[in-house]
């Protein structure tokens, strides 16, 4: 009985702790935020790999084209191929850089074998190099597709609702913030929006880690006082 209780707790304690825990197995993008019309942006997509037997081969970002990206590049990995696609506007766009009449609409990295891939219980990091971020609009929403050796795809498309559940397979999601007003060009590693985003991220995993500890110490104490209850309660029956 004293064992099926413990062993019970026990379990209690890994379910509550999976359900704090952040979605790490979840491709997303780096930094999380960052100003509107900011230049030199050096987005990142973290992509882990999910797969037990299966290695990730391809990864494809689709770029909405409202409001758009200006001259990105993709940086080499070694080991895979990086390809940019590009959209022909209509109407080009008008820039302190110039005036812009192709927007990206995808960005795709592909291993060039298997054994390049990421390995299992390994993530990878795909950057993209954006010349100018769009001056309007809240957030951009990059739909990503992973493909792994064995063929399967992971579609990484779904919207998140703002103050929503956060869904399975969530689109990565840079968020917009207003301009700083600074004509100094912003990176990731010393932009504005991308240290707020990486001081945001470390705030969260501490404060996870901490929400953690506190469950996990409230369900041992229960799990301790059920099992001595149990434990004398035998004692009185013998």
């Amino acid at each position: 009985m004293l064992r099926r209780i413990v062993g019970a707790s026990a379990l209690a304690v890994a379910l509550v702790c999976a359900g704090a825990l952040p979605a790490w197995a979840h491709v997303t993008v780096t930094p999380d935020s960052a100003p509107q019309g900011a230049s030199d942006i050096e987005i990142t997509f973290r992509v882990p790999n999910e797969e037990t037997t299966a290695s990730t081969t391809k990864l494809q970002i689709a770029v909405p084209s409202n409001p758009p990206l200006l001259n990105a590049k993709a940086q080499s990995v070694a080991g895979w191929t990086a390809s940019v696609m590009n959209t022909h506007l209509a109407k080009p766009i008008h820039t302190d850089d110039g005036d812009f009449s192709e927007v990206v609409s995808q960005v795709t990295w592909t291993a060039d074998t298997v054994s390049d891939g990421i390995k299992p219980n390994d993530f990878g990091k795909f950057e993209l190099l954006v010349g100018t971020l769009p001056s309007t609009g809240n957030q951009i929403e990059f739909k990503a597709l992973q493909t792994y050796s064995n063929g399967d795809i992971v579609r990484w498309i779904e919207t998140q609702t703002p103050g929503g559940p956060t869904p399975d397979h969530p689109a990565p999601i840079l968020q917009l913030t207003a301009p700083t007003g600074s004509a100094t060009p912003t990176t990731t590693a010393t932009g504005g929006g991308a240290a707020s985003g990486a001081a945001k991220t470390a705030k969260d995993n501490a404060d996870t880690a901490k929400t953690i500890g506190i469950i996990a110490l409230i369900v041992g104490v229960l799990a301790l006082a059920i099992g001595g209850v149990a434990l004398a309660t035998r004692r009185r029956a013998a």
